[in-house]
């Protein structure tokens, strides 16, 4: 099993620690256009090959993506509603988690294989570095009745460990106990700036709870 953060605003964090569950991003809503199309494409044949493998993945495949640290304050303003959501940390299972190998140059390639069409869902341009991205892809079948979205259930591969509030999130601890439930095993903590550095880091203060 390897520690791995989903960053979330904190009322869909508080939504999935009730239901117990992960949104699964669909390929067609990504914020990166270059999802599954890293490779250079001066051949038009090649590209509409890619653009029908990529629109019919969309079609059947969604995925789980996480961070393999949550430091990078990137990471809080882009994904965290701005430093005020959470970070969920979970114990994945190794097999499924992939992480993604960032690119300078899209390369040229003569074919596609099976190895390289692999290697495609996890490559992005290297800027997107300070992800430090894994992800998991994961069929999707029966949609949410009330939203239409898809949810991954927590389990056996998937284990909540950590829930992290951001710097300038102002839920509270038993807000966040309560929304857990049962699930002691969890450990809760509350982020701040570092002092001397550009990180996000546990504030050892905890939770300032509301009057």
């Amino acid at each position: 099993m390897k520690r791995a953060y989903h960053f979330v605003p904190l009322c869909y964090g508080l939504d999935d620690l009730r239901h117990r569950h992960l949104k699964i991003a669909q390929l067609d809503e990504l914020n990166d256009p270059f999802e599954l199309w890293a490779i250079a494409q001066p051949d038009p044949r090649l590209r509409q090959a890619i653009s029908a493998t990529k629109q019919q993945m969309a079609e059947q495949y969604g995925l789980l993506c996480f961070s393999l640290d949550w430091h990078n304050p990137l990471l809080w303003s882009h994904y965290a509603d701005r430093h005020r959501g959470v970070a969920l940390g979970f114990d994945v299972n190794e097999q499924m988690l992939k992480p993604v190998s960032y690119v300078k140059d899209r390369p040229v390639l003569e074919k596609i294989n099976d190895k390289i069409s692999h290697s495609l869902l996890f490559t992005k341009y290297e800027d997107w570095r300070y992800e430090q991205e894994a992800r998991i892809y994961t069929t999707l079948k029966d949609p949410d009745p009330k939203t239409g979205l898809y949810f991954a259930d927590f389990g056996e591969q998937l284990v909540l460990r950590e829930v992290i509030a951001g710097p300038l999130c102002a839920v509270t601890k038993q807000e966040l106990c309560d929304a857990a439930g049962s699930a002691t095993e969890v450990e809760l903590k509350k982020a701040g700036l570092a002092f001397d550095t550009f990180r996000v880091l546990t504030d050892h203060r905890g939770f300032r709870e509301q009057p």
